[in-house]
């Protein structure tokens, strides 16, 4: 894909409709695990350049909770993100867990391990969405979770990886339980040759 072309309207709503895909399938999943009624909505769908990520944020140096996962093929490849600011970190973990977090908790294993669960089952669901979409079976690493900054983040994963791409399709999630809600951000950033693979499975121009 040209580093200059932006996707059509049709590519958009394609890929909007695959976020929606593994929403759907999230629901079910975060509601077993939590044992309560979740809603997952995909409120807007994008492909941007990797190297404007930090505008949905403060900048690189916003302080985030990130969880990650890597899904791959043979010639298919691409990194899942889901991304929160700490505030938004803080509420989605008390609204999981129905207790209010003492101030810098977010560092503990209780707190980790539930953001870990939280983007397995998210991340987990949309690779699974996309294996169907591009025909072919995605094996995933095992999710890992960080709180840092989010420049440092993004930087020590993609380039450990030998990340090559132009590219990163964010899909801005809202997470709702009852009342209470929270909004993350859900990136996949997959290599040149695998982004299109995903638009020749698709099939729009």
């Amino acid at each position: 894909m040209s580093p200059i072309k932006r996707p059509s309207y049709l590519r958009l709503d394609a890929l909007k409709e695959l976020g929606n895909i593994g929403a759907g399938h999230a629901v079910t999943g975060l509601s077993a695990l939590l044992r309560r009624r979740v809603d997952v909505n995909v409120t807007n769908v994008d492909l941007i350049p990797v190297k404007i990520i930090y505008n949905f944020f403060n900048g690189p140096e916003s302080m985030v909770s990130v969880i990650y996962i890597e899904g791959y093929s043979e010639g298919f490849r691409g990194m899942m993100f889901l991304i929160f600011p700490h505030p938004e970190a803080e509420k989605l973990v008390e609204i999981a867990t129905g207790e209010k977090l003492p101030q810098g908790s977010m560092r503990d294993e209780y707190s980790l391990s539930v953001l870990k669960e939280i983007g397995n089952i998210m991340c987990g669901c949309y690779l699974n969405a996309l294996a169907t979409f591009v025909n072919r079976k995605l094996l995933h690493s095992v999710p890992q979770v960080s709180n840092d900054m989010l420049g440092a983040v993004m930087d020590s994963v993609l380039v450990d990886l030998s990340m090559e791409s132009d590219y990163a399709l964010v899909l801005e999630t809202a997470f709702t339980m009852g009342t209470n809600g929270c909004k993350g951000f859900l990136f996949f950033v997959p290599t040149a040759e695998s982004l299109d693979t995903i638009f020749e499975a698709i099939g729009v121009d």
